[in-house]
């Protein structure tokens, strides 16, 4: 049998789409995200390392590529000149950006809310004790400066009556509380958990407690990106794996607590295990995809009676829920 011109050509075709068709689909429709992390790998990350470290992004089609900076600040200036697609930082940084202009909104949170905790030196027990304590902080205006004044004022005491010292980070501050310098302070759970752990403080009170609705991190995306189809469907695979990771962390804490120790191995296992519990058990876990509108409104708020920024940013300036509510649309609430 002759092979035309024509059969040879038809037979390529057929070829070609047979090959086509075995390939496979999310080979065709692989995504890429580039997510700029502002600290080092700690305990909020929990719920985007879980899909992470169990490959659901990759199962998925999408690709997450890490950038590690130093601090808020730098984190988002980095994803504004177009070094990423998405950082997750704390509100204040956020709103003073929308506030100068920046065309950013939050899309969700992995821990939409704080998890400090003020603490004291042995044998100080209540926060009517800390009344006219030397406490230790990040510095002037600094949160850590800041909310245990809100504390006191919210227990009926006299703010005023407090003496602040800065002392670098969480670590730090614990060690000068364990070494007399300073009577209090406050930290994240998982340096509280560690001074328990070496009986050395007292937690005094959980901001959760106090200010249910305080602010932690955002994540944050550009404008243009949200409107891009392409950066949108990436975004939508990116924030179903982070709430799937958020709500395994809530049902398997010691599984969480092995996956971060494998990326934080200096935490040591013995200590992270404890610290998810109790991070489950004050439930600051993005679930739902973590963008509530009464915590933004509070933050921004308490942000702006602070002095921290301005005024008061709007939920339209900062939020866009439109992503999270397909998300949560397909995977239902918990």
């Amino acid at each position: 049998m002759t092979i035309t011109t024509r059969n040879l050509l038809a037979m390529t075709l057929a070829g070609a789409s047979l090959v086509a068709l075995r390939q496979p689909a999310a080979a065709a429709e692989k995504m890429k995200l580039k997510l700029i992390l502002p600290t080092a790998v700690t305990t909020f990350m929990l719920p985007y390392l879980v899909p992470k470290d169990q490959g659901w992004y990759e199962k998925n089609g999408l690709e997450v590529e890490e950038l590690f900076v130093s601090g808020d600040s730098t984190a988002l200036r980095t994803m504004l000149s177009g070094g990423g697609d998405l950082t997750i930082v704390g509100p204040p940084t956020v709103f003073k950006a929308v506030i100068e202009g920046a065309k950013v909104k939050s899309i969700g949170s992995w821990q939409p809310v704080v998890d400090y905790r003020i603490v004291a030196a042995k044998p100080i027990a209540t926060v009517k004790e800390l009344a006219g304590k030397v406490f230790a902080s990040a510095g002037p205006s600094d949160l850590t400066t800041e909310l245990p004044k809100m504390v006191m004022k919210k227990h009926g005491l006299d703010y005023r009556s407090l003496r602040f010292i800065q002392v670098g980070g969480h670590p730090a501050r614990l060690q000068a509380v364990a070494a007399g310098k300073v009577q209090a302070t406050m930290v994240n759970t998982l340096t509280s958990v560690k001074g328990q752990n070496e009986r050395v403080i007292n937690v005094i009170t959980k901001l959760v407690d106090d200010f249910p609705k305080l602010g932690y991190v955002m994540l944050v995306a550009k404008d243009e990106d949200l409107a891009n189809p392409a950066k949108r469907k990436a975004m939508k695979t990116f924030l179903e794996g982070s709430i799937m990771g958020a709500r395994f962390t809530m049902e398997h804490p010691d599984a969480a607590a092995e996956i971060l120790a494998k990326r934080a191995p200096d935490m040591g296992i013995d200590l992270i295990k404890p610290v998810v519990r109790e991070l489950n058990a004050m439930k600051v876990w993005g679930i739902d995809g973590g963008n509530d509108p009464e915590v933004l409104r509070f933050t921004s708020t308490v942000s702006t009676e602070l002095g921290m920024i301005k005024r008061e940013v709007k939920l339209e300036e900062v939020m866009d829920n439109s992503i999270s509510d397909e998300v949560i649309a397909k995977m239902g609430k918990k």
